[in-house]
């Protein structure tokens, strides 16, 4: 018999803390509050919803977003709703911005560490990915800016950041730093697509506005990327990005949208209740404060249970914690010996298109309660000493990593 597909694209087995996850955990999920918007969505538009969408996206969802976005501190200067497009959520709208804003052989850069599963998305485009360095602060741009000014270096066509929380250091872009980026992009003629899901998840000062709100070129050259996926559900697949109109007028006039209509009409006219109720900014401040006690808990607990060859930074904001080991520790060797021990994460390898940080892992705190973090931490504490003491995994009894 045929064993039945899926349903969920995580899947963790049974006793195993995985940290490796960069999900929210199911009593995150705003339940009450979607029921509602889905309700007064139907009795707002009745069968409107149900209809092929606008090609730039629900109207009324551009509108209140765009309003929403403004009032947010630190968020930048006030928003019109036509420097924004809606999109199936940060992926889709890479996958979209790669089909409209580069050509098979071009060169991406990304930083180096970055997102583990964004160069398939640019490999499928048959794009070169270059790595750039980064530091505690996020990108380095005087790094970047050598290697532009470097003729023996193909120059990039696009250019992949997080700056804000970054996926998976955890670090912050400068606010110096985004205009020296913006700066370059300008001066060198590629476009900048900044991943910033996580701008709004921050545990204590905002961090600097997007780097949309740098951008002051006659033609636009930065796309913000946005997501409802982290701060009402993922489920909802539905995100946004912003742009100066004119990079904002490419993605209306794709085929995809010419073809299909709006992306993700429904969910649009959802969010877009939810947010004229008000639903959407009270749970981003669940979730604030909900996973500002994760990651403390987390934090004091590797502090207590790791031994003295890791070290890692607190983040103030975002899904992850990026340790970094001293060299004895490869921690893909280290990832069965963890599973044993009933833990996982995702190997520093895994963030490189160049296979550096053999000696790192990322830790995300969103998937798990408080109490099961510090558990999580105490067995990769206890798989860290077994490891320094020579123990290597039992063959076959390791966890499989999903």
């Amino acid at each position: 018999m045929t064993a039945p597909l899926p349903s969920l694209f995580i899947a963790i087995p049974d006793g195993l803390i995985d940290f490796g996850w960069g999900h929210p955990s199911a009593r995150l999920h705003p339940l009450a509050a979607m029921q509602q918007a889905v309700a007064h969505a139907f009795a707002q538009t009745q069968t409107a919803m149900l209809q092929y969408g606008a090609q730039q996206g629900f109207g009324p969802l551009l509108s209140s977003l765009a309003a929403f976005l403004s009032r947010q501190e630190g968020y930048g200067p006030a928003l019109e709703p036509t420097q924004l497009f809606l999109t199936y959520g940060v992926s889709q709208a890479l996958d979209l911005a790669c089909t409209l804003f580069t050509h098979a052989g071009d060169t991406v850069f990304v930083e180096e560490p970055t997102y583990y599963l964004v160069e398939r998305i640019f490999h499928d485009h048959h794009l070169h990915v270059v790595g750039v360095p980064t530091d505690a602060d996020g990108l380095d741009t005087a790094a970047l800016a050598a290697m532009l000014a470097d003729p023996r270096r193909p120059r990039p066509r696009l250019f992949y950041t997080i700056p804000t929380y970054q996926n998976p250091t955890g670090s912050v872009l400068p606010a110096a730093r985004r205009q020296v980026l913006v700066e370059l992009a300008q001066r060198y003629g590629f476009l900048v697509a900044a991943d910033e899901v996580y701008h709004l998840l921050s545990y204590g000062m905002p961090p600097p506005p997007p780097l949309a709100a740098f951008d002051t070129s006659a033609q636009g050259c930065v796309l913000s990327l946005g997501s409802f996926s982290k701060i009402v559900a993922p489920g909802l697949r539905l995100g946004w990005v912003q742009a100066h109109p004119t990079l904002i007028q490419r993605f209306v006039n794709a085929g995809l949208v010419a073809s299909g209509g709006g992306l993700n009409h429904f969910a649009a006219s959802i969010v877009h209740a939810a947010l004229d109720l008000g639903l959407v900014e009270p749970n981003i401040a669940i979730l604030r404060a909900t996973y500002g006690e994760r990651v403390h808990a987390l934090a004091a607990a590797l502090r207590t249970s790791l031994p003295d060859n890791v070290s890692f930074t607190v983040p103030g904001g975002g899904y992850f914690v990026w340790l970094s080991c001293r060299d004895e520790v490869d921690t893909e060797a280290l990832l069965p010996l963890a599973q044993e021990c009933g833990v996982s994460y995702r190997p520093g390898q895994a963030f490189s298109a160049s296979r550096l940080f053999p000696h790192a892992m990322r830790l995300s705190f969103a998937l798990y309660e408080s109490d099961e973090l510090v558990q999580g931490a105490q067995r990769l504490g206890h798989a860290l000493t077994l490891y320094r003491q020579g123990s290597r995994p039992t063959l076959g009894k390791s966890h499989e990593k999903s």
